[in-house]
């Protein structure tokens, strides 16, 4: 079976894995807790770079640390993982949707503009899929109107908008670990060059203990165990090592399925702007709307190639959708014809030669029916 993204953990992860269990340090007080974030930041081109437990952690203390509080707006795409909603909806704060660029991914900027208000706090795009958001007119944006930016990086670790990692650019950003380009298992990260923000987040991650002085002294706010094990810092920091070559991989297995659907008419996809560097976390086709789209996937499947479709956009969930109604008609199309296939750093050339080609042939037979 040809998945998704299958990870792919090398003897790096074994060798720093070992040594970890043999120092006797599991806990978030090993040594390369503290390696992997040093390292992140310098990867990333930051000043700090703190973990935590998850991608989704870092989302749930995005409200906290900025001090988020109900009554405040938080502009997103609707185009987007559910944690992103899920974690700000948390905070009282009002969730307003927009709608992605006709041939992108990712929020459309002159939409970001009209949904803007006095009460507007936060901006949050999504890299999605590892493409990247137009972070300069955004960033001119929150600067002017003083609204934190902050970067959903969780799927674009190491993606470059005009030669600048993104994670670099906002006030405050978030990374993911879970099956990403870097697959520890489970764990996230935050960027920022605020010292201010990563020591209040630092704080906020960390459970209260015997060393702190609220303890005897009394505590003022709840601070909750976020942190990550030493364990998933040592498979991450080898991840983290080996992070260009994957993108590598990731790229030339993008140009074999460029080359392959280029001409066709049944199943197209969305292509990079020439300033970034996408990671393809997923490399995602869109289908003719003569295919049935639940046909297609049982068929792949028969064959022996996973495919899955794509996000369905957050504004049309029961728990966020509102008697307004509210249309957003490029993600919805996304939602509708949009599908995820095998895109893991471990297939082969040839393993991706033979999906495109499989699902070419599947796409001629259905359309013809």
């Amino acid at each position: 079976m040809y998945y998704l993204d299958e990870p792919f953990v090398g003897e790096k992860e074994r060798k720093y894995l070992n040594q970890s269990i043999k120092s006797g340090w599991i806990s978030s007080q090993g040594p390369f807790v503290k390696k992997f974030e040093k390292k992140f930041a310098k990867y990333i081109g930051v000043k700090y770079a703190v973990s935590c437990s998850s991608g989704t952690a870092a989302l749930s203390l995005i409200f906290k640390t900025l001090n988020l509080k109900k009554g405040d707006e938080v502009i997103l795409p609707s185009l987007t993982f559910s944690a992103d909603g899920f974690t700000l909806l948390q905070s009282g704060a009002k969730l307003v949707f927009v709608d992605c660029s006709a041939e992108s991914f990712c929020m459309d900027i002159n939409l970001v503009k009209k949904k803007i208000t006095k009460k507007t706090k936060l901006i949050c795009p999504t890299h999605l899929y590892g493409f990247s958001t137009d972070l300069d007119e955004l960033k001119k944006i929150c600067v002017k109107k003083k609204i934190y930016l902050v970067e959903d990086c969780s799927q674009a670790t190491g993606t470059k908008y005009r030669n600048r990692k993104v994670g670099s650019i906002g006030d405050f950003n978030i990374h993911s670990f879970h099956n990403k380009l870097i697959a520890s298992g489970e764990g996230g990260m935050i960027t920022t060059n605020n010292k201010k923000l990563a020591k209040r987040f630092e704080y906020l991650k960390n459970p209260p203990s015997v060393n702190r002085p609220e303890e005897m002294n009394g505590f003022k706010e709840i601070s909750l165990n976020q942190r990550m094990s030493n364990l998933h810092a040592a498979v991450g920091l080898a991840q983290l090592e080996r992070l260009e070559k994957n993108i590598k991989k990731k790229n030339d297995m993008a140009k074999i399925y460029n080359k392959s659907f280029e001409k066709s008419n049944l199943i197209t996809f969305i292509k990079p702007k020439k300033y970034e560097r996408a990671v393809y976390w997923r490399y995602t086709i869109f289908l003719d709307k003569k295919i049935n789209r639940k046909k297609f996937i049982k068929v792949s499947k028969k064959h022996g190639v996973m495919t899955r479709e794509t996000y369905l956009p957050l504004h049309l969930h029961p728990i966020f959708k509102k008697k307004s109604k509210l249309k957003l008609p490029n993600c919805e199309k996304i939602a509708k014809f949009g599908l995820d296939i095998p895109s893991g750093v471990s297939l082969s050339q040839k393993d991706i030669i033979f999906v495109a080609k499989k699902l070419l042939e599947i796409a001629k037979k259905l359309a013809a029916n």
